[in-house]
């Protein structure tokens, strides 16, 4: 007989505390699609969101005040009117979300780190291997997605996708099972299973039904309805395998120590470089 352990909330938020979704506020449209999403989670799981912006521009030495006689001028003046304008992008998504903003002087990814002591979740824009994603994963500083203290979700492509939510199978964490269970009770929708390609497919039947046992111990009314072998090795098959999900779930790999030099794994980077739907980043 096999024993199956229940696998329980993933949610670090003391029980009498709304969860707190960070969003990282910048100069940019994928800004403004992580905004989005960033409200519409908050307002779904019951949450707080809070409007970030890291202010570079005292470290560089950078003159961030207003130019005499000029109304509203000033670097610092205009980074607050990105934190307004990302207010009124959440406010017409969710009128009634509580929602709270800061400016923090700073550097991005240290910023956010540090942000991600008191948050449920980090959410910011990506594109590709844009300049922001390039904060995140091509880290000659402090890279986001390995130093982060809880989950981060990047936000590219489609956020209005009603389909399953995705979960790369890991055999070694089940923490990524039990945030893939979560979101999917959240959202309601069913999970679609992704496993690697060399995983044969009676192996891939037997991560199937253990998946399903497991979650439905904790969460009832979760469904695992397939799972699909990855048509190759690559991480890029890994998220063609996941097309059609609203949101892709993948295991990061934490890098202790906050002044160790960090390169992310190739896989996730290609990962969030090919995707077209979020990609929720589980710590472990």
């Amino acid at each position: 007989m096999t024993h199956v352990t229940p696998i329980g909330p993933s949610s670090s938020s003391p029980s009498n505390s709304p969860p707190r979704v960070t969003v990282g506020v910048f100069d940019a449209d994928e800004s403004d699609l992580a905004v989005r999403w960033a409200a519409r989670h908050a307002a779904r799981i019951g949450g707080v969101l809070h409007l970030l912006h890291a202010f570079v521009w005292t470290e560089l030495d950078v003159n961030t005040d207003p130019i005499p006689g000029m109304t509203g001028s000033g670097i610092r003046n205009a980074a607050h009117g990105l934190i307004d304008d990302a207010l009124a992008i959440a406010r017409k998504e969710q009128p009634s979300l509580p929602i709270t903003s800061e400016i923090v002087d700073g550097n991005a990814v240290p910023v956010l780190v540090a942000a991600s002591e008191e948050s449920d979740v980090i959410v910011v824009g990506g594109r590709g291997l844009g300049r922001l994603l390039t904060l995140i994963v091509g880290s000659k500083s402090l890279a986001l997605a390995a130093r982060s203290r809880c989950p981060v979700v990047v936000v590219r492509g489609q956020i209005d996708s009603d389909g399953p939510i995705g979960l790369v199978h890991h055999s070694s964490n089940d923490d990524v099972l039990a945030r893939a269970a979560d979101l999917a009770e959240a959202y309601e929708r069913d999970i679609h299973l992704v496993v690697r390609a060399e995983t044969a497919t009676e192996q891939a039947q037997e991560i199937l039904a253990a998946t399903s046992e497991r979650i439905s111990l904790s969460h009832p009314g979760v469904y695992v309805q397939d799972v699909t072998v990855a048509g190759g090795a690559s991480a890029r098959e890994l998220v063609r395998a996941s097309e059609g999900a609203s949101m892709m779930v993948v295991a990061g790999e934490r890098m202790h120590g906050p002044d160790r030099p960090v390169s992310a794994p190739r896989q996730l980077v290609t990962v969030l470089r090919f995707a077209n739907t979020p990609v929720w980043i589980e710590r472990d």
